[in-house]
């Protein structure tokens, strides 16, 4: 089917925003999150701290207000799913200072004008030729005509197959080799790192070493690499600077690229330049019952309501007034969903269910698993009010920042999926870039 896209930006509601970005009156909370903020004093005062920073940035950079806006929105979306997750799991329970990592947010915005050590200074002047979308910062940017070389990954299947003679704790880290290992090269640098990924949290171990002729001698590792899991270990050369990298992706908006500058004898102080992204939703999949019946209706009304859900993506975003049989109709729906035997049973452990293909390869290859995060909605179809339910797809442990979207009825008392559409979130462009402090140290 053709896909549907609709850009966050033309739906932007500026004025309503800015009340909102600079805190508010606790006295006039009326949403449970509002109210979560307000219990916490500690939460409430970073709440406060926000504002007051996010009014600082825009003063400084009037020239930004428009990205600035859009990517304070963004990132209050999060924040409202993070405190939403954390009601859900510890009910009765304030809210912990590090919910919706507040000072990480604060120290970005004031992270706007400060100035970048190298090699970062020269990738972040360089940041207006990033292609949207992107994910791969250094990649892109050699593409774009900076001066990169991102180093190659080379494959140690044997220790006989490492092209150096190693001192005696590089013999160990050799002895330790696995099908994941390998050394990374680039010619002419003076430094380089055997290294294996481990685990479905992707976890690294590295042993990097400096080369003197042929011997390779192992160094500390890097601080950029306290990193150990969910993120892509790499090294690079910007100009005449060799770095070890570490990039990670919080979410689809956001990328950190992490680097430690080689000096010689060893790494150098860690240094973080974090990028901020637009993004955009578009349904790439939909399907209905019975199977191969038309869907275009359907998709547009599942991407209607993606688009306001990723707003606030909180229980009650999509909730309306019904009225008369459209009332009663729903109530027994949600009865039948919260059930035992229903899309949401009740219990530490529910099982959630995937998004209904209906014979067909919807989301085939994508995380297509109901999880906690999911609630339920009204959603008209055919004139017919049904039970409408959103959620990230997951695997596992794992969640992606996709949307799972289904329509459900009762038949003869039991639920009945209608359709389904699988709504993606797609990176668009930068929209801001900032230095922000460094991870504090890890203890391994």
């Amino acid at each position: 089917m053709k896909t549907i896209r609709l850009t966050l930006a033309a739906t932007l509601w500026l004025a309503p925003f800015l009340a909102q970005a600079a805190g508010f009156d606790c006295t006039k909370a009326s949403t449970a999150i509002e109210k979560a903020i307000c219990a916490s004093p500690t939460v409430s005062a970073l709440d406060g701290q926000l504002g007051e920073a996010f009014r600082a940035a825009v003063s400084n950079h009037p020239d930004k207000r428009d990205a600035l806006t859009l990517d304070q929105r963004h990132w209050l979306a999060d924040r409202d799913a993070a405190i939403s997750g954390a009601l859900r799991d510890h009910p009765g329970k304030p809210l912990v200072a590090d919910v919706a990592d507040y000072q990480g947010r604060i120290d970005f915005l004031r992270g706007l004008d400060a100035k970048a050590p190298p090699p970062l200074d020269r990738v972040r002047e360089a940041l207006p030729r990033l292609p949207a979308g992107s994910r791969d910062i250094l990649a892109d940017l050699d593409k774009a005509g900076l001066p990169v070389a991102v180093a190659t990954e080379v494959r140690i299947d044997d220790a006989k197959d490492f092209p150096f003679t190693p001192d005696a704790p590089l013999r160990k880290a050799l002895e330790e080799l696995d099908a994941s290992s390998g050394y990374r090269k680039l010619p002419g640098m003076p430094v380089s790192s055997i290294y294996s990924i481990g685990g479905t949290a992707n976890c690294w171990t590295e042993a990097p070493f400096r080369l003197e002729g042929n011997s390779a001698i192992a160094v500390d590792p890097p601080r950029a690499w306290d990193s150990d899991c969910m993120s892509l270990h790499g090294m690079a050369r910007v100009g005449d600077d060799v770095i070890a990298t570490v990039l990670s992706h919080p979410s689809v908006d956001e990328t950190n690229l992490g680097v430690s500058r080689w000096e010689g004898k060893r790494f150098g102080p860690d240094a973080v330049l974090s990028l901020r992204f637009d993004h955009t939703l578009a349904v790439t999949g939909s399907a209905c019952a019975p199977a191969q019946s038309p869907c275009a209706a359907f998709a547009t009304a599942a991407l209607a309501a993606a688009t306001r859900y990723d707003r606030s993506p909180v229980p009650g975003a999509l909730d309306r007034q019904l009225k008369g049989a459209a009332k009663a109709g729903y109530a027994a729906l949600l009865a039948a969903a919260r059930s035992s035997s229903g899309l949401a049973p009740p219990g530490n452990m529910p099982t959630y269910p995937e998004l209904p293909p209906f014979g067909s390869n919807l989301a085939s290859g994508q995380m297509n698993m109901y999880g906690e995060d999911a609630t339920f909605f009204p959603i008209d179809v055919q004139g017919e009010t049904l039970l409408g339910f959103i959620g990230h797809g997951h695997i596992g442990w794992r969640v992606n920042d996709d949307w799972l979207v289904s329509a459900w009825r009762l038949k003869a008392g039991k639920l009945e999926a209608v359709a389904s559409a699988y709504v993606t979130v797609q990176r668009g462009a930068l929209l801001l870039s900032s230095i922000v402090p460094p991870p504090p140290p890890v203890s391994h």
